[in-house]
């Protein structure tokens, strides 16, 4: 009976110990994860990371659309499915984005808003993390649809 006793706390020991290994850091996130947010809570963002300069905003839409319309201060960053990742790596490092600062993503629902949530990920991965990427949920239309401006080349 003693043996047996011994052998379930050795386990419930050994249980608890991997437990407390396998669970992640809180302070740490995972590089591809980034945030989903509306055109309201987007918009605040932006608004707040004016306070440190011009934010840092990709449109990924072709140069046609973020021509006709597009948020202010946002670069046109176009992609497509089959050059997302090799594209949006090499625009990163040209236009030198802060990494201790938020960025910004969006496209349009017309464009591929799935392409939108890959390349979100794929920011985050290249050290922004969760917490300082943020994609628009419904692209540029839903930023319209909530009444903010936009502004168009000439």
């Amino acid at each position: 009976m003693k043996k047996t006793k011994n052998l379930v706390i050795l386990a419930l020991m050994a249980l608890f110990t991997i437990g407390l290994t396998s669970c992640p850091d809180p302070k740490e996130e995972p590089l591809n994860s980034y945030k989903k947010v509306t055109a309201d809570i987007f918009q605040k963002n932006i608004e707040a990371s004016t306070k440190n300069g011009s934010p840092q905003i990709i449109d990924y839409r072709p140069y046609e659309e973020y021509a006709a319309g597009h948020i202010k201060y946002a670069i046109n960053i176009p992609v497509t499915n089959s050059n997302a990742e090799e594209t949006i790596k090499a625009e990163l490092r040209t236009y030198n984005f802060d990494h201790n600062r938020n960025i910004y993503v969006y496209g349009s629902q017309k464009t591929n808003n799935t392409l939108g949530f890959y390349l979100a990920g794929i920011v985050s991965g290249e050290g922004w993390g969760m917490s300082k990427t943020f994609d628009l949920l419904g692209g540029i239309e839903a930023w319209i649809h909530a009444g903010y401006e936009i502004v168009k080349e000439e």
